[in-house]
C-alpha cells in the first residue's frame, strides 16, 4: 500500500479523488466528439434552434445521410462544450445547421459557442483565437487551430430582416478563418419564400460531396421507396402506473420555468378588442405570481398552444386509431444513442393527447417527407401515382400540397379518396404506420407574443395582444375535403377558445359526460350540440356572426373551477429581448405600430405615462406613436387607454402624440409610412433632440414592430426620405445614417412575415 503523505489524512485524498473523477465524468459527459465515437458515428450535426425548425431540420439531414459509411449524431450544441471541437478527426464532420433568432442573433442554445467563435460581435473578422481543448494526436496552431476539421453548414433565416442568416453567416466565417474546410457551399434557407425547397436543393448538392469526404462509394439511390427503418417504437399498454394526458411538460416541480418547463399561469382576462369589426383581435392576461419570472417592456411570452379537437380526430380517424385514441402509449427512441430518448416529455400518454398537446398536426406535409415517409407505404398504384407527383415535382406539391395546406390527415384522405376512385381492393388500401406519422408531425412549438404590457407597471401580468388568424385554402381538393377549405392558426384559434370558455360558452365536463372515457379528462369548448361523442372531424362546423369558424377544444380548467365558476391556466414562459426603451427618458422616441405590432408600443407607452406621472419635474422626450389598422369605428384598440396615457405624457413632454392611419376609412388607402411623410417635420424635429442639424445617426430611438415584408421596409424608407430631404444629403447617406442607428441599437425592429 503507497504510504500516505504526511499531513493528509485518508478522508482528504477520498474526497480530492472524488473531485477530480467528478470532474473528468461531467468534460467527459459534455463532449461531443466522445459522444459521437462511443456511439460508433463519424457526423455530429449541430443544431441552433428557437422554434424548434433547425431541429427539425437537422433531425431529418440524419436520416437522410445515414448509410454505412456516413453515420450522424444529431446534438444540441448547448448540452456540448465548443472547446472540444479541435478533436475531431480528418476522417469525421461537424454539420451545423443553424437558424437566426431576432434581429440576426445566435440562438439561444448556441449563443456559448457563438460568443467563443465571435467574440467581437460587431465586427467578427476582429475576434479573437478561442482556446480549444487540445487533442490527444496532435499539436493545435496558434492561429488556426481548426486545420483538421471539415463542416457543412446551412442556415435558416427570412429575407425580410435585414441581417438575413446572420447567424450562419458569422459562424461560417469564422470556423474558415480558424482554419476549417468547408464541404460544399452554405446553404441559405429562407422562410419568406420556400425554406423546404431551398433545404432540397442544398442537400442534393451537398449530401454527395459529404459522402466523398468520408470515403463512401456507394451514391445514395434517388428512387428508393422502400419503407425506412423507424426513428420511434410505441409500446401500448392496458394499464399504466400514470398517464399523462393534460399537456403535462415535467414531472414534480422546478426551481426555474423555462420554454422546456413552462408555468401554468392562471389566465386573468380575455376579451375581444375588436367586438364589432370584421376579425378577432384579442386581449389576453395571466398571471405569473409565483413563478419566480418577471418581464421587461419589450420582451416576448411563450404560449404552448393546444390542437384543436377537430384537427385531432381527422388524423385520429385517417390513421385508423379512433377507437384506440385513448390506449396508454411509450414511445422511445430505436437509436440507443439518438439525443432525444422518449418523444414526449412525459414516460407514457395517449394517441390523443399526443396529437393534441404535443405534435405539430396542422402544417402541410414537406415534398421530401412525402417521398421518404409517405410514398414508401403506398400498396396500391392509385396511392402510388397520387403521391408520387407531390414528392418528385416541386409545383406539383405548390399547387396541391402548400397552397392546400394539406396536413398529414388531409394527405391521408386524399391518397384514400384516389384509391376509392380507382376501386383499389382493401387488401392493398393505403396504411400509414403510427410510427411514421409521429415522425412526420413535428413537435408542436410554442409561439411567441410581443408582451403588450409593462413590466415595471404591471410586474406579474402580461399580456398578449393576438389577431385571430383565419383564412379559406385555395384548391379545388380543400374545398371539397372533410371540414372543409377553412384553415384556422393553431395557437390564435386556441386563444379564442379561452376567451370562449371563459365568458361561458357551451361547455361539457367529459369526465361527468355519459360518452366520457377514464383518459378523456378536462372540458369540452364546443359550440356543436352533435359533441362529446364520435368523430369531432364529422360534426358540423359552427362559424358566429364573423364567418369565423368556432372550433371545438378540450380545455384543462384550473383544479377549483366549475362550469359556474371557470377558471383556466396556459403553459407560459418569458423570452427576453433586446427590444428596449432607452435608459434615459428624456431621449425622444418614434413608435411604428400598426395592427398588433401595437403590442410592445403599449408596453413603452405605459411606461412613461407611469414615469410621468411619478415624476413631473423630470424632463421626458417627445413620445410618438404612429399606429394603423383598417377602419377607426371598429379596429382602433387601446383608444380610450391611449388617450388618457398620451394625456399624462404631454404633461411633460407636450409634442407627444398618437398619429393614426386607418387604411379602409377612404378611397385611397394610407398607411402609416404615409403618415411619416405628412408629419415629417414633427418626425425630423423629435430627431434632431434638440440639435440644430443631424449630420449622422440621429440620437432618438425608432421603433418598428408588424410586418416585415412590406411594413418595415417601407418605414425605413420613408424614414430615410424624410431625412435626406431635411438634411440636404442623398436618400443613400441618408439610409446609411438609418443604418448607423440600427448598429447603434437605436433604431430597432420586432417584425415578422
Amino acid at each position: 500500500m503507497a504510504a500516505v503523505p504526511a499531513g493528509v489524512e485518508w478522508g482528504d485524498m477520498v474526497i480530492v479523488s472524488s473531485v477530480i473523477i467528478g470532474a473528468a465524468t461531467f468534460l467527459f459527459r459534455r463532449d461531443m466528439v466522445v459522444k459521437m465515437r462511443n456511439a460508433g458515428k463519424n457526423v455530429v450535426i449541430l443544431y441552433g434552434s428557437q422554434t424548434g425548425t433547425a431541429e427539425d431540420f437537422a433531425t431529418r439531414l440524419g436520416k437522410d445521410i445515414h448509410s454505412a459509411a456516413v453515420r450522424p449524431l444529431v446534438l444540441d450544441p448547448e448540452q456540448y462544450d465548443w472547446q472540444c471541437l479541435a478533436s475531431l478527426g480528418s476522417d469525421e464532420l461537424v454539420i451545423f445547421v443553424l437558424a437566426t433568432a431576432g434581429e440576426g442573433e445566435a440562438t439561444d442554445n448556441m449563443e456559448a459557442w457563438f460568443a467563443a467563435l465571435a467574440s467581437d460581435a460587431e465586427t467578427p473578422e476582429d475576434s479573437e483565437v478561442p482556446e480549444f481543448r487540445q487533442p490527444e494526436d496532435r499539436e493545435l496552431d496558434e492561429d488556426t487551430p481548426l486545420q483538421e476539421i471539415s463542416y457543412a453548414m446551412f442556415g435558416l433565416g427570412n429575407n425580410t430582416y435585414e441581417r438575413f442568416n446572420h447567424h450562419a453567416r458569422v459562424v461560417d466565417g469564422r470556423l474558415q478563418a480558424l482554419g476549417a474546410t468547408r464541404v460544399g457551399e452554405r446553404g441559405e434557407g429562407d422562410d419568406d419564400a420556400d425554406i423546404e425547397e431551398d433545404f432540397a436543393r442544398w442537400k442534393e448538392a451537398t449530401l454527395p460531396l459529404i459522402r466523398q469526404h468520408l470515403g463512401s462509394t456507394t451514391p445514395l439511390e434517388s428512387g428508393d421507396e422502400s419503407p425506412p427503418e423507424p426513428t420511434w417504437k410505441i409500446a401500448e399498454a392496458a394499464a399504466a402506473q400514470r398517464v399523462w394526458t393534460k399537456g403535462e411538460f415535467f414531472e414534480g416541480a422546478v426551481a426555474t420555468h423555462d420554454s422546456r418547463h413552462p408555468f401554468a399561469a392562471p389566465v386573468t382576462a380575455a376579451v375581444d378588442l375588436t367586438p364589432t369589426a370584421d376579425r378577432h383581435v384579442l386581449h389576453v392576461e395571466v398571471d405569473l405570481a409565483g413563478s419566480g419570472m418577471r418581464h421587461e417592456s419589450g420582451d416576448h411570452i411563450g404560449v404552448y398552444p393546444t390542437n384543436a379537437d377537430e384537427e385531432v380526430d381527422l388524423l385520429l380517424s385517417a390513421l385508423g386509431l379512433l377507437d384506440r385514441a385513448d390506449v396508454p402509449i411509450a414511445v422511445r427512441a430505436t437509436d440507443p444513442f439518438a439525443p432525444q430518448q422518449s418523444l414526449f416529455p412525459v414516460e407514457t400518454t395517449t394517441y390523443r393527447a399526443a396529437f393534441r398537446h404535443y405534435l405539430e398536426i396542422t402544417a402541410p406535409v414537406p415534398r421530401a417527407q412525402i417521398a421518404s415517409l409517405v410514398l414508401p407505404f403506398a400498396r396500391s398504384e392509385a396511392a402510388r401515382n397520387y403521391l408520387r407527383p407531390l414528392a418528385a415535382d416541386k409545383d406539383a406539391h405548390a399547387a396541391t400540397v402548400a397552397a392546400g395546406c394539406m396536413t398529414p390527415a388531409r394527405l391521408i384522405n386524399g391518397v384514400h379518396a384516389a384509391e376509392r376512385q380507382a376501386g383499389t381492393p382493401d387488401e392493398e388500401l393505403f396504411v400509414l404506420p403510427v410510427e411514421a406519422a409521429f415522425e412526420l408531425c413535428p413537435r408542436l412549438q410554442a409561439r411567441l407574443y410581443s408582451i403588450s404590457s409593462s413590466g415595471k407597471v404591471h410586474p406579474e401580468r402580461p399580456t398578449i395582444t393576438a389577431v385571430v388568424l383565419q383564412y379559406d385554402a385555395k384548391t379545388e381538393q380543400a374545398q371539397q375535403a372533410k371540414l372543409g377549405a377553412r384553415r384556422c392558426g393553431v395557437a390564435t384559434n386556441y386563444l379564442l377558445g379561452v376567451l370562449r370558455y371563459l365568458r361561458g360558452d357551451r361547455a361539457v365536463d367529459l369526465e361527468s359526460a355519459a360518452a366520457g372515457h377514464a383518459l378523456r379528462t378536462g372540458c369540452l369548448v364546443s359550440d356543436s350540440t352533435e359533441l362529446p361523442g364520435g368523430d369531432a372531424s364529422s360534426a358540423a362546423l359552427v362559424s358566429d356572426g364573423k364567418n369565423h369558424v368556432l372550433q371545438s377544444f378540450t380545455l384543462q380548467p384550473a383544479p377549483d373551477s366549475s362550469l359556474d365558476a371557470r377558471a383556466l391556466t396556459m403553459p407560459v414562459f418569458i423570452r427576453k429581448s433586446t427590444f428596449r426603451l432607452p435608459a434615459d427618458s428624456a431621449t425622444p422616441i418614434i413608435m411604428i405600430g400598426p395592427g398588433t405590432g401595437l403590442a410592445p408600443m403599449r408596453a413603452f407607452i405605459q411606461e412613461r405615462a407611469q414615469a410621468a406621472r411619478a415624476h413631473p419635474d423630470q424632463p421626458m422626450g417627445t413620445t410618438l406613436l404612429f399606429f394603423g389598422a383598417r377602419t377607426e369605428a371598429h379596429d382602433f384598440m387601446y383608444r380610450d387607454e391611449l388617450d388618457e396615457l398620451f394625456a399624462d405624457i404631454r404633461r411633460a413632454a407636450p409634442e407627444s402624440q398618437v398619429v393614426t392611419a386607418f387604411s379602409r376609412d377612404q378611397a385611397q388607402k394610407v398607411y402609416v409610412q404615409h403618415r411619416l411623410a405628412e408629419h415629417a417635420e414633427l418626425v425630423y424635429r423629435t430627431l434632431l433632440c434638440g440639435q440644430s442639424r443631424l449630420g449622422g445617426a440621429p440620437k432618438a430611438h425608432v421603433y418598428v414592430c408588424g410586418d416585415a415584408k412590406c411594413m418595415a421596409k417601407d418605414v425605413s424608407r420613408a424614414l430615410a426620405l424624410l431625412i435626406a430631404e431635411r438634411e440636404g444629403v442623398s436618400e443613400e447617406t441618408a439610409a446609411k445614417w438609418v443604418s448607423d442607428m440600427r448598429k447603434l441599437s437605436r433604431y430597432q425592429e420586432d417584425v415578422w412575415s
